[in-house]
């Protein structure tokens, strides 16, 4: 009997150890059209903290919009035309028309692009041995310190089973993978066997795949973040997410690794985020930290202004 409920699967799974020396070989990521501008800022954030060779995917447009802020060791593919016409063709942008528990959802997900990712983690593990993906819009604030030896690992949602029943246990956005087999058997079961984009599915995955958790000190984001306004001042928005800041950003005492947030959200997602956006900012601005401070500093002088021009986070703009 395999586990079912999001209660089971946690219970079930070892936690990925954080005490390294990590043995992480790369990162690769999916950035294109104007949204995928937000690479950008997920690049940084990962030299700031590793000199791990970046696989991107992106399409001419994507390309276009990063310009120059693709940093240094970076393997960059870019999407053939005649790919994207056939990812199209085959994922409508109205996510019913293949998952009919998306009606309420709007188009918040593109399955298009999310196919490519299984495509860039194919390409990173082959060649480097190993890979992290991450979503364009993840930023580290902290240097991954796994020493992997599962090899799969997952990030858990850790939200309500009602929740979870439409999004999945664990987040699509934060994978590590070794076995070059992956790849090939994520995007059969997306495509053939999963009741929500790319991420229900993942519950199946430890059947094929031996499988470990990260743990709540990576991947902060919506799903673990309070969706209501709150008031008050900064010092309690941030006790209240769990999160401390000073000589580093913590999470619940342990050093925080990653949030995931978008920093010019689409509008349907803008309400949601912002609690999630300011205390992003909040624990950059009070952290004592050398390199949140460098990181602040792209985000002010470099990321938001070249997103601002970009339109980025506005309805109606270019994606795949």
């Amino acid at each position: 009997m395999y586990p079912t409920t999001q209660a089971e699967h946690l219970d079930t799974f070892p936690e990925q150890e954080e005490s390294g020396p990590s043995n992480l070989k790369s990162f690769c990521t999916v950035a294109t059209g104007i949204h995928g501008y937000e690479a950008s800022l997920l690049m940084k954030s990962i030299r700031l903290q590793s000199d791990k060779k970046i696989y991107l995917v992106t399409d001419e447009l994507g390309a276009a919009c990063l310009g120059d802020e693709v940093p240094g060791n970076v393997d960059i593919t870019i999407i053939e035309d005649t790919l994207l016409k056939r990812r199209r063709e085959e994922f409508p942008e109205d996510l019913v028309t293949i998952w009919p528990d998306c009606a309420n959802l709007g188009n918040l997900w593109n399955p298009a692009e999310v196919s490519l990712k299984m495509d860039i983690m194919s390409k990173a593990i082959n060649e480097s041995g190993n890979t992290l993906f991450l979503d364009a819009d993840v930023v580290l604030v902290n240097p991954i310190e796994c020493k992997f030896t599962a090899p799969l690992v997952l990030s858990p949602h850790k939200v309500t089973e009602e929740a979870c029943v439409a999004f999945g246990v664990y987040n699509g956005g934060y994978v590590f993978a070794s076995d070059p087999t992956f790849p090939d058997y994520w995007s059969k079961v997306f495509r053939e066997d999963s009741a929500f984009v790319e991420q229900e599915c993942m519950t199946r995955f430890h059947k094929q795949y031996d499988t470990a958790l990260f743990s709540d000190s990576h991947n902060y984001g919506l799903w673990r973040s309070s969706r209501q306004t709150v008031g008050g001042s900064d010092e309690e928005l941030i006790g209240e997410l769990g999160l401390s800041t000073g000589d580093d950003i913590r999470i619940d005492g342990n050093q925080l690794v990653s949030f995931h947030v978008h920093l010019r959200p689409k509008p349907a997602q803008r309400r949601i985020s912002y609690n999630l956006v300011r205390a992003f900012y909040e624990c950059l601005k009070k952290s004592t930290k050398d390199k949140h401070k460098q990181l602040l500093d792209y985000v002010c002088s470099v990321f938001l202004p070249n997103a601002f021009s970009l339109r980025l986070g506005e309805a109606n703009t270019p994606r795949v």
